[in-house]
């Protein structure tokens, strides 16, 4: 169930920033993209009783997958980045369900790492564009 569940968020989680993308512009990466993907993965997993640390991997096997495939000569740097981030959203996620037993607060937590995570990597991408 929890490698359906992320298969399943992924392709939701593309459309719907696609959507977006189209709409609201690149700035959807620091807003609504963070949001969707860690509330539609983490809160499915969470009612259904799948493994939500699972999910996330997996979700980021997938994203980076497609970077990978996408991405051009960046392809394989985008790619690690889209596993790690999405293992370390997994990890909080879990890590603050532990702690304050609220999957509304750990998805809340996951959504902010995410911000923060874009933020960095497309800076240290912006920075590394500029140099070559």
């Amino acid at each position: 169930m929890t490698y359906t569940i992320a298969c399943l968020m992924a392709a939701l989680s593309f459309l719907i920033n696609k959507t977006l993308l189209k709409y609201v512009g690149p700035k959807v990466v620091l807003t609504y993209g963070p949001a969707v993907e860690e509330a539609a993965k983490t809160l499915l997993a969470w009612y259904l009783g799948a493994d939500i640390l699972a999910t996330h991997i997996m979700f980021g096997l997938l994203e980076g997958g497609y970077d990978w495939l996408t991405s051009g000569l960046n392809g394989t740097k985008a790619a690690v980045c889209s596993v790690a981030g999405h293992t370390l959203f997994g990890v909080i996620t879990v890590g603050m369900i532990d702690l304050t037993g609220s999957v509304w607060l750990a998805v809340s937590g996951a959504i902010v790492t995410h911000v923060i995570w874009n933020t960095v990597i497309i800076r240290l991408y912006a920075k590394g564009d500029a140099k070559e």
